[in-house]
C-alpha cells in the first residue's frame, strides 16, 4: 500500500515538474502556446495580408486560418513589419511567418521553410505619361520604389545593376520604403518613376487606384517560391504545417485560395 502510494506521489511530482498531465501531454504540434498557432505577418501588404477593420485579411491570414483548422489549432496574428519578421521569429514572438516571404539561400540559413506558393514581381508605373518599362533593364537610371528588406532590393542592386552596367547605362536608383503602400504613394506623387513589387500586390495596387497606375511588365520578374517560415530545427511545427497543407490540397481549399489570389502552386505541388 505504502509502495503504491509512494509511486503515485512520485509520478504526480514528475508530471508537475515537466508541466504534463494525464489528460494532455506537451504540445506535439510544436507551437509555443498549446492549441494556438501564432502567426507573424506584415498586415500592411494587400492582398497578402492587411487589416479589414481590426480583422487580419488577405491570402496569408486566409491560408493560416485554414492550416490551423486542419491541424486542430486556433490562429492568432502578430502584426510585424516585413524587415522585422525573421528577428521576431527568432525571439519567439510568434510560431511561424506567413507573409509572402520569398525562399532564398540567405534566408534558408536563418529559418526552415514550408513552400506554399509561387509568385514573382511586376513593374508598376503611372498611367499618365509614356514610360512603359517591360523588363528590369528598362529601369536602368530610373528611381524605383521597393519594400524595405525584400529580395527585390538585392536583385535590382545586384543582377539588374550588372545588366545596366553591361549596357553602359546607370544602375537602378532603388528607393526602399517601410511598406508597399508607402512606395505606391511615392509613385502616385511622382517621387519615383516606377515601383517593383509582388505580382499580386501590383495588381491590387492598380485596381485600387482607379486607373491611375498600370502594370507595364509583360511577365513575372524573378519568379520565386514563397514559404511559411519556422525556426531552424523546429521539426515538430514544420511537420504540423506540412501535414496541414497536404490536407488543404486534398480537400480543394488550397486550389481555391490560389485561384482567388491569382497565385501559382508551390513547386512539387
Amino acid at each position: 500500500m505504502r509502495v503504491t502510494l509512494l509511486r503515485s506521489l512520485t509520478a504526480g511530482l514528475l508530471l508537475a515538474l515537466c508541466g504534463c498531465s494525464s489528460g494532455s501531454s506537451s504540445d506535439s504540434s510544436g507551437t509555443k502556446t498549446a492549441g494556438t498557432l501564432t502567426v507573424g505577418s506584415d498586415l500592411t501588404y494587400p492582398p497578402y495580408a492587411y487589416l479589414d477593420g481590426k480583422t487580419p485579411a488577405g491570402f496569408d491570414p486566409d491560408i493560416s486560418r485554414a492550416l490551423a483548422k486542419a491541424a486542430g489549432l486556433k490562429s492568432t496574428f502578430v502584426d510585424t513589419r516585413f524587415e522585422q519578421l525573421i528577428a521576431g521569429l527568432g525571439t519567439g514572438h510568434f510560431d511561424v511567418i506567413a507573409s509572402d516571404l520569398y525562399i532564398t539561400d540567405a534566408r534558408k540559413k536563418q529559418v526552415d521553410f514550408v513552400p506554399y506558393f509561387t509568385t514573382g514581381n511586376s513593374i508598376v508605373v503611372r498611367s499618365s505619361g509614356g514610360y512603359r518599362p517591360t523588363v528590369v533593364t528598362d529601369l536602368c537610371g530610373k528611381s524605383v520604389a521597393v519594400i524595405k528588406g525584400g529580395q527585390i532590393v538585392e536583385k535590382l542592386r545586384g543582377e539588374a545593376g550588372t545588366e545596366c552596367k553591361g549596357k553602359g547605362e546607370k544602375a537602378v536608383d532603388v528607393r526602399e520604403f517601410g511598406t508597399d503602400p508607402e512606395g505606391t504613394q511615392a509613385l502616385l506623387s511622382g517621387q519615383v518613376d516606377a515601383q517593383v513589387t509582388d505580382g499580386a500586390v501590383a495588381k491590387a495596387a492598380a485596381d485600387r487606384t482607379s486607373g491611375r497606375l498600370t502594370i507595364s511588365s509583360t511577365s513575372l520578374i524573378y519568379p520565386v517560391q514563397s514559404g511559411l517560415a519556422v525556426k531552424r530545427g523546429d521539426t515538430a511545427l514544420k511537420k504540423t504545417l506540412t501535414t496541414a497543407l497536404d490536407k488543404l490540397k486534398q480537400d480543394g481549399t488550397y486550389a481555391e485560395l490560389l485561384k482567388k489570389y491569382n497565385l501559382g502552386q508551390a513547386e512539387g505541388s
